[in-house]
């Protein structure tokens, strides 16, 4: 199991680099100068000189490979550089930014899987029925609806028209726990229903393989009823399969999150990639890119070493 987190680390390391290389030339050959963005979008503000002064204060006038190994010799030691626009840190300001997207993160897996769980479970309980059928049409149209939309939406009919909830802000949980909450809920409810939608459906194709195992009858058999059985037998090794499919909607989760952010005002690295994006700001785009790469990497590893320890069979070493 060392070995093989230790090949994955080494791969991913190179993986990193490569997605490091394309991020900085992509950025350089895309529409727009942060140069011309920060004197005002045009060289009619301020003269050719000062353009070029400070083009190279930037480090932009350096030839472009020159540019990346600079950058990543400051990666390596942790300095991810400064904001083009702003001049502060970019560690700083994505450490500023990091907590409100983990409270979102957080909050958008646990209302998933407080969803796709039971839904799941009661669709593997009763297959063919009309809840069955009524969840699986509930499912789909879940997994087709755009997470930008389904956050206007939601705003639409519980902030402007109920007027229930605020549609968009942040406040620190520790300032003001309860509104924290309230802002919280909408884009966590966004996020949460399209990430449990696909997961729903394959942890429910997954517990009907297993309900029709042995073991599953052999418990039965011994007392135990469908629901205990499905939980403390059936359950775990439908897990396993749908881990491997949980690995693959990181990135759903972490691209989820640039939109719902911004749709709901919400102050974490999403809404900043927005706003760099805007502002061809390329030391916080080659920043924020390269840590949610980075995240999402080792969130695979990490559901692959948990696979390995739920299934004891597994011989990662061999294979």
């Amino acid at each position: 199991m060392l070995r093989f987190a230790l090949r994955r680390l080494a791969g991913g390391a190179l993986l990193l680099v490569i997605v490091s290389m394309v991020i900085f030339v992509l950025l350089r050959v895309l529409p727009g100068d942060p140069v011309l963005m920060r004197l005002g979008a045009s060289t009619s503000a301020g003269t050719e000189e000062a353009v070029n002064q400070l083009r190279q204060e930037l480090g932009l006038d350096a030839p472009l490979p020159i540019q990346y190994l600079d950058w990543m010799r400051g990666v390596l030691t942790g300095d991810l550089g400064v904001s083009y626009v702003s001049q502060f840190p970019v560690s700083t300001l994505i450490g500023q930014r990091i907590p409100a997207t983990l409270q979102l993160a957080a909050a958008a897996i646990v209302l998933a899987l407080v969803i796709a769980v039971p839904v799941a479970l009661l669709g593997a309980r009763w297959p063919g029925t009309i809840y069955d059928r009524l969840t699986s049409g509930g499912v789909t149209v879940a997994m087709a609806i755009p997470q930008f939309w389904l956050g206007l939406l939601l705003v639409s009919v519980f902030a402007v028209q109920l007027d229930w909830l605020p549609a968009r802000g942040y406040v620190a949980f520790t300032e003001q726990p309860v509104e924290h909450l309230r802002l919280l809920l909408l884009p966590a409810v966004t996020l949460g229903v399209t990430l449990a939608a696909p997961i729903a459906r394959f942890l429910r194709s997954s517990l009907a393989d297993v309900s029709g195992n042995l073991y599953m009858r052999t418990a039965e058999g011994k007392g135990l009823m469908w629901g205990q059985a499905i939980v403390r037998h059936g359950l775990p090794n439908a897990l396993m399969t749908t881990l491997t499919f949980v690995g693959l909607l990181a990135g759903q989760l972490l691209g989820g999150v640039v939109l719902v952010e911004y749709v709901f005002g919400w102050p974490g690295l999403g809404s900043l990639t927005v706003d760099a994006i805007a502002g061809r700001d390329y030391g916080i785009l080659q920043g924020v890119i390269l840590l949610l790469s980075a995240g999402f990497l080792v969130i695979n590893l990490l559901i692959d070493l948990a696979y390995g320890l739920l299934n004891p069979r597994i011989r990662v070493g061999a294979s």
